[in-house]
């Protein structure tokens, strides 16, 4: 609605006050105040264009007041619908330990190249580099679909090198045959019969630890000997919840060895019977399996690895048997065939060395 008012100087001068609708970062009501016009069509002139900008954009073109962190919350409303909680929740933790605070209070429109090329060199020294520059990237998308920004700086950028230096897990974090053999009849004599099920499972089955302790006996084919991953537990904001698994390849029915089959069936008959649902084959969660292995480990002085070590321990056996690649990447449920030949690749630098060294042992009698 046009006013008009008179100025301190005494002079008369036209306003108004307009209803834009609704911003869709927000949720609120959208108005504006405008005044100083000469006349009351200049006035009316400037409130038709600003009600015509904003149902074109579908959002408030004045932009100064949006924050990067404005436009992440509403991005990441869209995105939890999309992911599994898990992926949502990481997601989360890797945007606000170090995008947030990078980024957050910059207005949207003030992103620039020279901006986001600084944040790549700055958490190129993390092992999760490229996710960083994934989220950024997705938000400056999502920007461009809101109306806020016309391109996207990311797509600017000299991606730098990363300077991460990866830990040798394949090199220190498996059991080779002999120490996984020690290590299985130290359990057998010292540990109850779940234990000894739960290591087996990881060792000879190469399954990862959320795959585990969500297996229940339905997943169980105790006449053809296999067992049917079809789901896994994830920890969603302290709480382990049960979800589908990490890829679609991570869905797969693998064979376990008869000692194994025999020692679940045996572990499942001293469990109560239950009225309704499935008994999971496991009663404990991730956290409980690694403790119960650092007590193992601490009290019989052995090589420390950590639960996901045993599945690395399983891509050791593959290997040294000669299994192919391709056989080996269905049976842990690599969704890349690139990641199992980058775990072979590893495991046959190590036998080189082991070679090597044991050259320079006889060399040296």
């Amino acid at each position: 609605m046009i006013e008009k008012y008179t100025k301190k100087n005494g002079t008369t001068a036209y306003k108004f006050v307009a209803y834009l609708g609704v911003d869709p970062l927000t949720g609120k009501q959208v108005r504006t105040t405008r005044m100083g016009f000469k006349t009351k069509r200049e006035a009316e002139r400037v409130e038709f264009k600003l009600k015509e900008d904003f149902e074109r954009s579908g959002s408030w073109k004045k932009v100064e007041a949006t924050t990067f962190d404005d436009v992440a919350q509403l991005w990441f409303e869209h995105y939890e619908k999309t992911v599994r909680p898990s992926t949502f929740c990481t997601t989360q933790y890797h945007y606000s330990s170090q995008i947030k605070k990078f980024f957050g209070q910059i207005r949207i429109n003030k992103v620039t190249v020279v901006i986001c090329q600084k944040f790549a060199a700055n958490v190129s020294s993390f092992g999760t580099y490229s996710l960083y520059l994934s989220i950024v990237n997705r938000i400056l998308k999502f920007s461009i679909s809101m109306g806020l920004i016309d391109s996207n700086p990311m797509d600017k950028i000299i991606r730098p090198k990363s300077t991460h230096v990866p830990k040798s897990e394949y090199v220190e974090n498996y059991y080779s045959k002999s120490e996984l053999e020690q290590f299985l009849k130290l359990v057998e004599e010292q540990r109850p019969l779940e234990d000894l099920v739960i290591y087996r499972i990881l060792a000879y089955g190469g399954l990862r630890i959320g795959e585990l302790t969500a297996l229940d006996e339905s997943d169980v084919d105790f006449k053809n000997g296999t067992v049917n991953i079809n789901k896994t537990h994830a920890k969603i904001k302290g709480v382990y919840v049960i979800q589908e698994p990490k890829t679609k390849k991570s869905k797969r029915i693998i064979p376990l060895d008869s000692l194994t089959m025999k020692l679940i069936k045996q572990h499942l008959d001293t469990m109560p019977i239950q009225l309704y649902g499935s008994r999971r084959i496991c009663q404990v969660f991730p956290k409980a399996v690694a403790c119960r292995l650092d007590k193992i480990i601490r009290k019989n002085n052995l090589k420390r690895i950590t639960p996901h070590g045993f599945r690395h321990t399983h891509a050791s056996l593959l290997y040294e048997a000669g299994v192919p690649v391709k056989v080996a990447q269905e049976r842990l449920g690599h969704a890349k065939i690139s990641i199992t030949m980058d775990i072979y690749t590893h495991l046959s630098k190590n036998q080189k060395n082991d070679a090597v060294e044991k050259l320079f042992d006889y060399i040296a009698m």
